[in-house]
């Protein structure tokens, strides 16, 4: 039981931190309201990334890391970060889930922030993280506290 908890802790919080920063790539935008609450929870760096955010605004950044189609990645890395980070969490697909933010992480890590070293204003240590706990639930499961928990062996 002490490792389904884990698990289970492990999948809400990595899950959550997806879900926090694919919702402004996906539904953000100017003019766009953020609720003093979650303001609150989030921090001013989320109202930031909202009133940047939307698809369309994420856009220009794939572009500038070279890769084809950036409103096709744009609406991707959202859409993976937005929902997979809410499958994660509830365990549902775990393993593929994690298996497709892992290679975002990645990315990310070789295409963004690796020139910045590991630590610092635009370091790896965040991507690098959750690199290692997608790749730690790919190894591990969701656990049985999970909609996949029945096929957890």
């Amino acid at each position: 039981m002490v490792r389904d908890l884990g698990l289970l802790a492990l999948r809400v919080i990595v899950g959550g931190l997806f879900v926090a920063h694919g919702y402004p790539k996906l539904f953000g935008g100017q003019g766009r309201r953020v609720s003093p609450a979650l303001v609150r929870f989030l921090g001013s760096g989320f109202v930031q990334a909202v009133e940047r955010g939307s698809p369309s605004g994420f856009a220009p950044a794939v572009e500038r890391l070279g890769l084809p189609e950036p409103m096709v990645f744009a609406w991707l890395v959202s859409c993976l970060e937005f929902v997979g980070g809410i499958m994660l969490a509830i365990g549902w697909l775990t393993r593929v889930t994690a298996f497709l933010l892992a290679i975002e992480m990645t990315v990310a890590i070789v295409k963004v922030h690796w020139r910045h070293g590991l630590i610092g204003q635009g370091g790896f240590e965040f991507p690098l993280s959750m690199l290692g706990s997608c790749l730690a639930l790919i190894g591990a499961g969701p656990g049985r506290l999970s909609v996949d928990g029945s096929n957890d062996h």
